[in-house]
């Protein structure tokens, strides 16, 4: 498997939760208004205790600062937990009713280990389990995937993955992040009843839709065809675009808590010349039945320490603000309207920082009381993708701009758009989008008054699972028209 990089823990557990606490209140456009809380997805909860080591039975400081993240099979909710120096930690408020799997993520949040538990049958593990108990069994770091020592406390459930050379090792898992095979691949059908690794349990209803062990919100390639999601137009193989109108059953959306949650990474050329600024865009829409103390990121402290924002002070003017990990629903955080349930907030990276493969954000909605919070977290995972600087050339006699480089790698499938300014920096005109594939296109010879001055610059941009949204956008500087 690939290798985390490795830094030196910095809080990022403790850190959320501090946040959460001296922040309660008025912080997020009005939501979560003193201790009280409207909850509709509040009910009986329990704290689940639990350790894990290595498998030499080191149990102290070599996984500090790891994470035990716990993921509900029906809703994709996850609960996060910070492995301390004894190898110990804890998941707050875990509904024993749903159906789980576990996944460990390193200091990086990059995905580690997934976890692993015998079956009878041959060539197969079991991912999900429900807890019978308040204590986990101790758990094993194995590589790529992490498992338990004894099965006391939990009830295995019936969940399949693949493992052909029954190594205990799922398919998916021996190199995370790859562009794994699942198991016994179903042809294409034209019903929406499909199961594509026929394993009994329809594709909408599967956690883990080609069986490969990796889940789909933790897979970046739901549908074991070779293609990342982003850019595939049907990751949950029902034979629809994912994109469409009254599609809601991929990666981004939940069905409790919020509606969907979104991430752009965007590459935009520094206004000085000397170099790129990378930025993150985090928007999520928070269901109607429920109303959190407050929206909030968790996140890798290597990725998002030294990010800021712009604000406004006093007098309405931006200011410069340091990231804080809260969303806003003010209508002024690129959010949308104050009040709409849209929050977010648009953050500037430290130093051309981007996400690693396999790294994962948590949107933290946070109930109960200011001095005793919990968090339902909702995950997002990057895929192995670094996005190229781009350029542009234009062509005077026939007005043609010309999109130069690889933006996303080898994917062509990304859509691309010309917009044209004039003196004052105003965008006077902005193209259709053109495929990836088709690198010329013509700008409207009667958009330009003689005389007057021009600039144009490119986006090339990856349209995820939300229509509007798209995960990736790459820019060009301005260039003039002459």
């Amino acid at each position: 498997m690939r290798v985390p990089i490795k830094i030196p823990f910095q809080g990022h557990l403790t850190f959320a939760l501090a946040l959460a606490v001296g922040t309660l209140g008025g912080a997020c456009g009005g939501v979560g208004e003193g201790d009280a809380t409207k909850c509709s997805i509040c009910g009986t909860y329990e704290d689940i205790r639990g350790a894990i080591s290595d498998q030499n039975g080191n149990q102290g400081l070599v996984l500090q600062g790891w994470a035990i993240a716990a993921f509900e099979r029906n809703t994709n909710v996850a609960r996060v937990a910070e492995v301390d120096a004894a190898g110990l930690f804890t998941l707050s408020h875990v509904d024993m009713t749903q159906p789980q799997t576990l996944a460990l993520l390193s200091p990086d949040y990059q995905l580690a280990g997934v976890l692993s538990m015998p079956n009878k049958s041959p060539a197969t593990i079991r991912q999900y389990f429900t807890f019978t108990k308040k204590e986990l069994p101790q758990l094993i770091n194995k590589g790529p995937i992490i498992s338990f020592q004894s099965l006391d406390g939990i009830k295995i459930s019936k969940d399949l993955a693949s493992d052909q050379n029954s190594d205990q090792v799922p398919d998916g898992s021996v190199s995370i992040g790859s562009k794994p095979v699942g198991l016994h691949l179903a042809p294409a059908q034209s019903d929406s009843a499909i199961d594509l690794d026929q394993d009994g349990t329809r594709n909408e209803q599967d956690p883990d839709i080609d069986g490969d062990g990796i889940i789909n919100i933790l897979d970046p390639d739901d549908n074991g065809n070779g293609q990342l999601d982003v850019f595939d137009p049907d990751a949950n193989g029902d034979y629809f675009a994912d994109n469409t109108p009254g599609q809601s059953d991929t990666d981004p959306f939940f069905s409790i808590g919020v509606e969907y949650v979104s991430v752009q990474f965007a590459l935009v050329p520094k206004e000085d010349g000397t170099g790129n600024e990378t930025s993150l865009t985090f928007l999520t829409k928070v269901r109607n039945d429920v109303t959190p103390l407050v929206v909030q990121i968790r996140g890798a402290p290597s990725l998002l320490n030294n990010s800021y924002f712009f604000g406004r002070d006093a007098a309405g003017q931006p200011l410069q603000t340091a990231f804080n990990r809260l969303l806003s629903d003010d209508g002024l955080s690129n959010d949308g309207k104050a009040g709409d349930r849209i929050f977010g907030k648009r953050i500037t990276l430290d130093s051309g920082k981007t996400p690693r493969p396999n790294e994962a954000i948590f949107f933290q909605l946070a109930f109960g009381k200011k001095d005793a919070p919990w968090y339902m977290e909702f995950p997002y995972v990057f895929p192995e993708l670094k996005p190229s600087a781009i350029s542009a050339q234009y062509d005077v006699n026939t007005k043609t701009v010309l999109l130069v480089g690889n933006p996303f790698a080898e994917y062509q499938t990304f859509q691309w758009i010309t917009y044209v300014y004039d003196e004052a920096g105003q965008t006077i005109w902005t193209s259709q989008a053109s495929a990836g594939d088709k690198r010329t296109m013509t700008i409207p010879e009667h958009i330009f008054d003689p005389g007057a001055k021009y600039k144009f610059a490119l986006s090339a941009q990856v349209l995820d699972k939300i229509q509007g949204h798209p995960a990736y956008a790459v820019f060009t500087k301005k260039y003039d028209i002459e």
